[in-house]
């Protein structure tokens, strides 16, 4: 009679073990401090699907009105640090330390390059930097004045990033609540498409465009190779929706030498910024402008999509000495 109690006792333990087992499976565990359970319930930096434009917002989830409030007075706070920014205010700056004054033309990992009293050095930065909470993903970009401690011949430390007095940025991919700084202190975005080979992808110009303004900067729309449309009438009339806007549009051929004037005229004392897929003719319009650029270039590929090849990899910035100015040739 013990023996039956004793098993049945045992019986019952096992069973509310498997039960207890069954449950704890089905029990969902919460973290509240790994970096994942913040991240999922960060509800204020949720990266959103793209809108009705095909735009992927990257800004902080807000009333509409606040949102509206808010990029009025961000617009009219970079206008008037446009308006009254010069290279004598960084000069003023650099003067009040012990550093040299630079400007970054190219950015890679852990390094740049900064054009410094007539030569170019290689720079890395000094780790207090990366622990500065700037809202950028980058510590530096091109188009950054710098203040440069020289090192050995060729090398130099950048110990500060100097004010921006203008930055063209987008939303990073893998962190959604940080942006991307591509350039900064620039003027203008001259967004470069081809009329052929590549074909016209108006997509692309109005996403350009949409990031052009939303970074307060002015957004151009040149359309290359124009020697390729048979009716100049087709292409005039294929871009009317933005001339509505009042977005200035240029026309040009570096095999008839169309536009090119205009084109000079608009990079004249300019920081520009080169947008545009690879193949439109970006770099060949600037060694038409600046024939001691010399920027590499690529025919179109023979495939059927007649794509451009990949011949800028990264964000480079050059001087066009007899314009006063500087463009910045992007990636396609």
């Amino acid at each position: 009679m013990a023996n039956k109690s004793k098993k049945h006792k045992q019986r019952i333990k096992e069973r509310q073990r498997e039960a207890w087992q069954a449950q704890k499976s089905q029990r969902k565990t919460v973290r509240h401090n790994t970096a994942v359970n913040q991240e999922k319930h960060r509800a204020d930096w949720q990266t959103l699907q793209p809108n009705e434009f095909g735009v992927v917002a990257d800004r902080r989830i807000m009333p509409r009105d606040e949102l509206e409030r808010r990029e009025r007075v961000e617009m009219l706070s970079a206008q008037a640090i446009a308006a009254d920014f010069d290279e004598a205010v960084w000069q003023r700056l650099a003067a009040a330390t012990p550093y040299a004054l630079g400007l970054v033309i190219e950015v890679s990992k852990g390094l740049c390059r900064v054009a410094l009293d007539g030569e170019i050095i290689v720079c890395d930065w000094r780790g207090a930097l990366i622990a500065e909470q700037t809202g950028y993903t980058n510590i530096i970009a091109v188009g950054d004045r710098v203040l440069v401690s020289p090192q050995e011949e060729g090398h130099g430390s950048v110990q500060e990033v100097l004010p921006r007095r203008s930055g063209l940025g987008r939303a990073d991919p893998f962190y959604g609540h940080l942006r991307q700084l591509l350039t900064a202190n620039v003027d203008q975005v001259l967004i470069v498409a081809a009329w052929r080979e590549p074909h016209l992808w108006l997509q692309m110009v109005d996403e350009y465009l949409i990031g052009a303004e939303r970074n307060n900067l002015t957004g151009i729309v040149c359309i290359n190779k124009v020697d390729l449309a048979e009716e100049m009438t087709e292409v005039e009339a294929l871009l009317r929706p933005y001339q509505a806007h009042n977005h200035p549009i240029l026309y040009t051929s570096t095999v008839t030498g169309e536009g090119l004037a205009e084109l000079t005229a608009v990079l004249r004392n300019k920081t520009t910024v080169l947008a545009g897929l690879s193949g439109v003719g970006k770099s060949t319009l600037i060694n038409s402008i600046d024939t001691n650029l010399n920027l590499r270039t690529a025919r179109i590929s023979n495939m059927p999509s007649r794509e451009g090849r990949h011949t800028t990899t990264q964000a480079v910035m050059y001087p066009l000495e007899h314009l006063n100015g500087y463009v910045i040739d992007t990636p396609g």
